[in-house]
């Protein structure tokens, strides 16, 4: 029988008036939703180009977050891992809000349905001048202006690092290097174009949409069968056989929607390992997301002791293991490409390494791994809650940090946080977290009918 059943004293596992701030949060995150709202309106009106680059940073941030709740739940699911089934109703929350990613990508669609916002403008150019590719450039840049011209079709703004002042030097490419890129571009147009771009959108998100509404809705059924223990043992079999199944379908999104977002916006560029990199992050921002939630929490009293020092010590060590990963990918990636030397694939990292973007592109490599490996690393950081809560934090500002660091250097304009960039991120943060706020005062924070939560209350750290 459930812990929730036993004896009147037991935790509701619910929020309740005098939780804190907890019943009312979700209206903090909502006036930073709407404060956001007119940022962005502001943005729209005053810089289309630009904050198309910013509203895509944001809105990836959070698909990053569902990505980490989906693997997540499928996981635990698939394993039957008994140490995270107290922590795993925070993950089924958040891919419970994943319906908020459909609202979240509706500006993002019309502004480049529309070619409002130029993300993507390499490819939507060559899609719509068709074989006329030599002419590409010049029309580009009649469209959009200098700025937007790509690597390979117009100079490129260097740093001169050698006089320390900054000045812009030119490096120009033949002929046949630019018609090379064209040639690549317009080879990709089968799949890199607008109606497919936002059908494959829409069909990523209702992916994620479905999965996280049967695992989240077969849970809570769960919780509503206290006095039928073998329907819940049939749900969580029947959840475990078709995990393998939502873990494919999951994988194979998550990377073509790293590709078609991210990925597409340096057109002639590719990454095998591009999909892994994003998961990575996503995994550990996932990790880091349970402990920020569930800290405070525990230290409320509103999970009474199912989620306890214990657990947090698995969330820590996993977070930490998931940031050593992306940091392992992320290597990869940068040392495949620099020893092949081939300059297509170079183009990526070396708009990442000038026009402002240095310190940045030093700054991840330190804030992401360097300083967090050797705080986290400790047994005796991970089991003292403030140390952890704090080493989450950091974390998830390095991710946020990462996502920007992808996006943003595509826009020609250089280095240059902007107001927009904070006003995207108060919208869709703040829109995604109402969403999870208000469904966390519905529901048990514990999946009570889980027929191995008794199990998970009693985990213990062997080591």
């Amino acid at each position: 029988m459930s812990a929730a059943k036993k004896g009147s004293d037991a935790p509701s596992y619910r929020i309740e008036e005098g939780h804190g701030v907890w019943p009312n949060l979700w209206k903090f995150s909502g006036l930073l939703a709407v404060l956001g709202a007119g940022i962005s309106a502001f943005g729209v009106m005053t810089n289309p180009e630009r904050f198309g680059y910013s509203y895509l940073f944001a809105f990836f941030v959070v698909c990053t977050l569902v990505f980490g709740g989906l693997f997540l739940t499928i996981a635990l699911q698939m394993t039957s891992g008994k140490w995270g089934t107290t922590s795993r109703r925070f993950a089924e929350m958040v891919i419970a809000c994943a319906p908020v990613l459909l609202v979240l990508f509706l500006p993002l669609a019309a502004g480049v349905g529309s070619h409002t916002f130029v993300n993507y403008h390499e490819w939507q150019d060559a899609e719509a001048h068709g074989d006329h590719g030599a002419d590409h450039g010049d029309e580009h840049g009649a469209d959009h202006g200098d700025e937007h011209s790509s690597l390979f079709t117009a100079s490129v703004a260097h740093a001169d690092s050698g006089d320390g002042h900054g000045d812009d030097e030119a490096h120009a490419h033949s002929p046949q290097e630019i018609a090379l890129r064209h040639e690549v571009i317009e080879g990709k147009t089968g799949f890199l174009n607008t109606p497919g771009w936002l059908f494959r959108g829409f069909l990523f998100i209702a992916i994620w949409i479905v999965i996280g509404a049967i695992y989240f809705r077969q849970s809570r059924k769960q919780d509503d069968m206290l006095d039928d223990r073998q329907g819940r043992i049939d749900i969580t079999a029947k959840l475990k056989f078709y995990a393998p199944v939502a873990a494919i379908f999951f994988f194979l999104s998550l990377t073509y929607a790293a590709f078609d977002w991210l990925m597409s916006m340096e057109a002639a560029w590719y990454s095998t390992i591009f999909g892994v990199i994003i998961f990575g992050g996503s995994a550990m921002t996932i990790f880091a997301f349970c402990i920020l939630i569930g800290v405070p929490l525990h230290r409320q009293g509103v999970l009474g002791n199912a989620l306890n020092v214990e657990h947090f010590h698995d969330l820590g060590k996993l977070m930490f293991g998931f940031m050593c990963f992306w940091t392992y990918t992320s290597f990869s990636q940068w040392m495949l490409i620099w020893y092949a030397g081939i300059p297509e694939e170079a183009t990526f990292f070396e708009k990442r390494w000038s026009a402002g973007w240095q310190f940045w592109s030093v700054m991840l490599p330190i804030g992401h791994f360097a300083l967090p490996f050797f705080f986290l690393i400790s047994r005796l950081v991970k089991r003292r809650l403030s140390m952890l809560w704090f080493g989450a934090l950091w974390l998830v500002i390095m991710h946020v940090a990462d996502i920007y660091w992808y996006v943003m250097p595509q826009y020609a304009g250089g280095f240059g946080l902007d107001f927009t960039d904070f006003g995207a991120l108060l919208f869709c943060g703040g829109t995604f977290m109402t969403s999870f706020f208000l469904l966390m005062k519905r529901v048990p924070l514990i999946p009570v009918g889980d027929p191995i939560l008794e199990r998970s209350l009693h985990h213990h750290q062997t080591h």
